[in-house]
């Protein structure tokens, strides 16, 4: 063995002797997504709803014209929950019912903040609030195409929190929600 060959070993073996685990490991798995695609109670639907950090509901199915609309439910399990919550937003609602459900959501002491931000930005405004109340629930309104569960603020948020993150996809379709649950 020549001299050149016994010194590339050496180094070799200092880089694997010196060098961190993480060298090695892959980065974490990204957060996992299940489907929910069949029919929920009204009692699943509350422990969903419970179990999750952050739930978020496409702002164009929020219509909140009627008491019974998945929106309503979502805030009277939060309300009936006890514990404290928060509601972000990019609505586009009708803006008479958006009022009244802000202003119901008010009145039961949920904060309310805006996320007519860029997608980074708006999920900065949603990770921050999670780290700094961390017995909240956070209600995210926000346009589907912003869900993506690719590279959407869903994704963004997981990347700066270990949130449990609920995604309710509502389908104009059916009468009931369809579920994407990731934490």
């Amino acid at each position: 063995m020549t001299i050149a060959t016994c010194r590339q070993l050496f180094l070799l073996a200092g880089v694997i002797l010196f060098s961190s685990c993480s060298f090695f490991q892959r980065p974490p798995p990204l957060p996992r997504r299940a489907a929910v695609e069949r029919s929920v109670s009204e009692e699943e639907f509350v422990g969903l709803v419970q179990d999750a950090d952050i739930i978020y509901f496409p702002s164009e199915a929020a219509t909140l014209t009627s008491r019974s609309e998945p929106a309503w439910k979502l805030l009277g399990a939060l309300r009936g929950g006890g514990s404290s919550f928060a509601i972000g937003s990019d609505w586009t609602a009708n803006e008479h019912a958006r009022k009244d459900y802000l202003n119901e959501a008010s009145q039961a002491g949920g904060q309310i903040f805006s996320l007519n931000d860029e997608d980074q930005f708006a999920a900065d405004k949603i990770a921050t609030y999670f780290r700094d109340h961390r017995n909240d629930k956070v209600l995210v309104f926000i346009r589907r195409e912003r869900l993506g569960l690719g590279r959407g603020i869903p994704y963004l948020v997981a990347q700066q929190t270990k949130a449990r993150q609920l995604i309710l996809n509502p389908t104009k379709s059916s009468a009931r929600a369809r579920l994407l649950a990731g934490n």
